[in-house]
C-alpha cells in the first residue's frame, strides 16, 4: 500500500467580529464525536495538585518553545507563537499515538502520559472565559479520512478528557470539500480572522487542529489607554530608530524584575490577562536576552511591589508601543530540536492508539498560525488568560513610590493567563 500521511495543523488566532454567510461552502464532513460543554473551572480547582504539576510542564515546554522559534535575523519582523496551542496539539498527537512516538511528545511536553490523561481537561477548562469585555476559548479537533477506521475508544477518549470533535472527510476521492470542511470549522473557532485553506493533501490520513481565540480591554468599559504627552525615540532590532508616543498602562502595586541583562514588568487587561515584557538592557541585543531561561525567569518572577523593611510601595505602570506580530510556517524542525523524531518518520511513527490497523503513517509538517495586536484599546489575538495583579493600601507610615516601566527598544513578551499558563509569546523587533 502506498504510504501515506498525517498532517498536524495548529491554529493560533486573534478575535475578530465576523458574520458567516449562510451561502458559505462549509464542505462535506461527518461529525464522529463531540465533547460535552466544558464545566466552568474553580479557584479551587486550580490549586489542584495535579493542575499545578501539569500546568508547570506547560510553563517550562513555552519558555522552549517561544526561545526556540525565535529567529530574529531570519524573520527580520516582529514573530508571536502560541505555546498553549502547540502544546494542546502535541497533546491530541500524544493520545493518538503509542510506543517511542508517545513518549518522545509526552518528554518534549515535560510530562508523563498519566498525569497528561489526568488533568489536561483541566487545563483546557481553564481556558475559557466570558464576561462583559472578555472571550476566550480553545477548540481540539481530529480530521479523520473517510476509508480510515478509527479507534473508538479514542475518539471517546479525545472527546471526553481533550475536549476534542471528531470528524470524518473524504480527503482522497473529494479533497476540495474535505479541505473547505477544515477551513470553514477553523473560520467558525477563531471568529474568522484565520481564512484559510490548510490544502491537505489528497494522502492524508487524519489531521490534529487546534485554535485557540482571545479578546479582552484594558478597562471595564473599553476606554482607550492614554498615550505620552511626549514623545520617545524607539530603538529598533536592527539599530534604527522611530520616534514615537507610547501607550500608558495602568498603575499596579509592583516592582520592576532585574534579570541581570533585561528587565522585565508587565501590563493586565480587564479580565487579568498578563502582557509581561522583557526589555533588553541597553547596549544588550534582543536575541541574546530572549532565552528559554529568561523566559521563565520573567514569568515566574517576584513583581510584588511592597517593600516592608524599607517600608515602601512601589506602584509601576507600563509604557509600550502598540504592535502586532504574527507565524505563519512549518515548526517541524522546531520540535525535532526538542526531540521529537519518530512522529515525523514514515514506519517508525506509532499511531496505532487512533490506528491500530494502519501502518507507515507519519506527519510531514506542524503548521502553526498565529496572529496577535496589541493596540490602544486591548489585546486581540491567540493567548492564555492571566491573573490580574492589583496593589492594596498599605499601613500608615509605608511612602508610595511611582514608576514607569519604559519598553522603548526592541523587546520580548509572553501573554498568560491567572493560573499563569503562557498562551503567547514573541518578540517586537520594529513598530
Amino acid at each position: 500500500m502506498k504510504n501515506k500521511v498525517v498532517t498536524a495543523a495548529v491554529a493560533a488566532v486573534m478575535c475578530a467580529g465576523i458574520f458567516f454567510s449562510a451561502c458559505e461552502n462549509a464542505g462535506r464532513s461527518i461529525l464522529l464525536g463531540e465533547p460535552a460543554a466544558p464545566a466552568e473551572f474553580s479557584y479551587e480547582e486550580s490549586r489542584d495538585e495535579g493542575f499545578e504539576s501539569l500546568n508547570k510542564s506547560a510553563q517550562k515546554f513555552a519558555a522552549e518553545f517561544a526561545a526556540a522559534a525565535c529567529n530574529l535575523d531570519a524573520y527580520g519582523k516582529n514573530f508571536a507563537v502560541s505555546p498553549v496551542s502547540m502544546y494542546s496539539a502535541l497533546a491530541l498527537a500524544a493520545e493518538c499515538s503509542s510506543g517511542d512516538t508517545r513518549t518522545e511528545i509526552l518528554s518534549a511536553m515535560n510530562t508523563d502520559y498519566a498525569a497528561l490523561s489526568e488533568n489536561y481537561s483541566d487545563i483546557y477548562r481553564s481556558l475559557f472565559e466570558e464576561s462583559d469585555t472578555a472571550l476566550s476559548s480553545v477548540g481540539n479537533s481530529v480530521w479523520i479520512d473517510s476509508s480510515i477506521t478509527a479507534d473508538n475508544d479514542c475518539i471517546n477518549t479525545l472527546a471526553e478528557k481533550y475536549g476534542c470533535y471528531s470528524y470524518s472527510a473524504d480527503f482522497a476521492s473529494d479533497n476540495g470539500n474535505a479541505n473547505l470542511a477544515v477551513k470553514h470549522f477553523i473560520k467558525q473557532q477563531t471568529r474568522g480572522l484565520i481564512d484559510e485553506n490548510l490544502q491537505l493533501g489528497k494522502d492524508t490520513l487524519f489531521t490534529l487542529i487546534n485554535t485557540f481565540y482571545l479578546k479582552d480591554t484594558w478597562n471595564m468599559f473599553g476606554e482607550q489607554l492614554d498615550m505620552t504627552k511626549d514623545e520617545y525615540k524607539f530603538t529598533e532590532y536592527d539599530g534604527g530608530t522611530k520616534n514615537t508616543k507610547l501607550m500608558q498602562g495602568n498603575y499596579a502595586g509592583i516592582k520592576v524584575f532585574d534579570g541581570g541583562n533585561f528587565t522585565s514588568c508587565y501590563a493586565q487587561t480587564n479580565m487579568g490577562y498578563t502582557l509581561t515584557f522583557i526589555l533588553p538592557d541597553d547596549g544588550v541585543s534582543l536575541d541574546k536576552v530572549f532565552t528559554a531561561e529568561n523566559i521563565s525567569a520573567a514569568m515566574s518572577a517576584d513583581y510584588d511591589g511592597t517593600d516592608h523593611e524599607n517600608k515602601i510601595h512601589y506602584h509601576t505602570r507600563c509604557l509600550f508601543p502598540a504592535f502586532s506580530a504574527s507565524y505563519n510556517g512549518d515548526v517541524k524542525d522546531i520540535l525535532r530540536g526538542m526531540g521529537i523524531n519518530s512522529l515525523f518518520e514514515a514506519y517508525a511513527c506509532d499511531l496505532s492508539s487512533l490506528m491500530p490497523d494502519f501502518s507507515g503513517a507519519y506527519c510531514p509538517e506542524v503548521k502553526h498560525i498565529t496572529k496577535l495586536k496589541v493596540d490602544r484599546r486591548g489585546i486581540e489575538g491567540a493567548a492564555i488568560t492571566a491573573i490580574p495583579t492589583a496593589g492594596s493600601p498599605g499601613p500608615d507610615g509605608y511612602e508610595n513610590v511611582y514608576l514607569d516601566f519604559v519598553a522603548d527598544r526592541a523587546f520580548g513578551f509572553i501573554i498568560s493567563d491567572k493560573y499563569s499558563t503562557p498562551l503567547f509569546a514573541g518578540a517586537v523587533a520594529s513598530i
